[in-house]
């Protein structure tokens, strides 16, 4: 039982409860190559998380990222592979998923953060960068996949 425990945390985040920046890295690698193409990768940055726990304190700041963390569990799929890998940063493998099926669930991830934003009296908007990126083929690496991903998200969050 200690053992299923320990296993279970060396793989998953304690506070969000999503795959941790480790499961995640060895998902990458284990679809790199793989019969799953496409493949797509979604970063995601939650905006103004510092801004938050440094005005209201961080139990609000985590109320925050588990919000998202639910949100992103209910909108994707069991194959989908969610991962808390930062502070405020979100990682999603999405196995067999092209461009355009990324850009749909990119866009229903946007529309849920601005019906929670909408809904709650949040002090401080309740908002989501992402970056997106596809492996069309088993020839494209994963790492390189995610760090287009990564410079997508950033440009994105310099347009906010």
């Amino acid at each position: 039982m200690r053992e299923r425990e320990i296993e279970y945390l060396s793989y998953h985040d304690s506070l969000t409860e999503l795959y941790n920046r480790r499961y995640f890295e060895n998902e990458m690698q284990r679809l790199d190559g793989s019969r799953r193409y496409p493949i797509s990768i979604i970063i995601g940055d939650l905006d103004n998380l510092k801004t938050v726990n440094d005005n209201y304190g961080h139990p609000l700041g985590d109320d925050y990222l588990k919000k998202s963390a639910k949100i992103l569990k209910d909108l994707l799929r069991g194959e989908d592979i969610i991962a808390r890998i930062g502070g405020d940063e979100f990682a999603i493998l999405l196995p067999e998923t092209g461009s355009e099926g990324t850009a749909l669930i990119c866009d229903r991830i946007k529309k849920e953060f601005d019906r929670y934003n909408s809904a709650n009296d949040f002090p401080i908007p309740f908002k989501i960068s992402l970056g997106c990126a596809t492996a069309k083929e088993k020839n494209i690496k994963l790492a390189e996949v995610y760090n287009q991903a990564d410079k997508s998200m950033y440009k994105n969050k310099g347009r906010k």
